[in-house]
Formats: structure tokens, C-alpha cells, sequence
């Protein structure tokens, strides 16, 4: 899929709302949820979850829903702040790949949650 930083919150707030979006029911709630309840644990990443497409995480004490697309691309979904956060960096998606993910992860955390809280 390619989507724009738009389009990328128009669907993390879908999944916020649980499948709302314009006082319409587009995506099923019982979906919404499953997607978002972690059904496998990544090898790499044990502390991340897997659903139907979307992982989750905790994120400094937070817990998300996201999804990670090519290259760096994040909808992170925290419904207990009400806010989605979205992320696009690189089409490069060498060895160096999990470095980033991790150094986004971190900006999330130690600089973009505090912010919200």
C-alpha cells in the first residue's frame, strides 16, 4: 500500500474509534480489537505481539496498536491518550532497517509521549 501521512492518520483513527470514521461503522469493532490482540510473539522483538496486521507494544508504560510498513513507515495507535502518531522516514531498508525502527521508537517515548501526557 502507499499512503500518504494522511491517508496513514485517516486509517490509525479508524482504528482508533474502533472502526468508525464519520459516524459510520467501516471496519467491524470485534476486528478492530483481534487485529490489535497479539496472536504471536516476534523472534526479534519479543516484547511485541502480533494480530491480524497490526502489532503491539508497550511504549514508555503505553500500549499501542501499530502497523509498520516498508522502510519506516509507523501508525501507532494509543487509545488510551486518544491520540494516533505517524511516522514516515526511509525507503532504504538495509541491514540498518531495525536500528531505525528502534530510534524511532525512542523519539516516540522519550520526547513525543511525554509531550502528550
Amino acid at each position: 500500500m502507499l499512503l500518504t501521512p494522511a491517508q496513514m492518520l485517516t486509517l490509525g483513527g479508524l482504528y482508533l474509534n474502533r472502526g468508525r470514521h464519520a459516524g459510520r461503522q467501516i471496519v467491524p469493532a470485534s476486528w478492530v480489537e483481534a487485529s490489535c490482540t497479539g496472536l504471536g510473539r516476534s523472534r526479534f522483538n519479543p516484547d511485541q505481539t502480533y494480530g491480524y496486521g497490526w502489532w503491539s507494544r508497550d511504549f514508555a508504560g503505553r500500549k499501542a496498536c501499530f502497523a509498520w510498513g516498508y522502510g519506516g513507515q509507523y501508525i501507532l495507535v494509543f487509545r488510551d491518550l486518544d491520540v494516533v502518531i505517524v511516522t514516515t522516514s526511509t525507503t532504504d531498508v538495509s541491514d540498518e532497517r531495525r536500528d531505525h525502527r528502534r530510534q524511532i521508537f525512542d523519539i516516540v517515548e522519550r520526547l513525543i509521549l511525554p509531550a502528550i501526557e
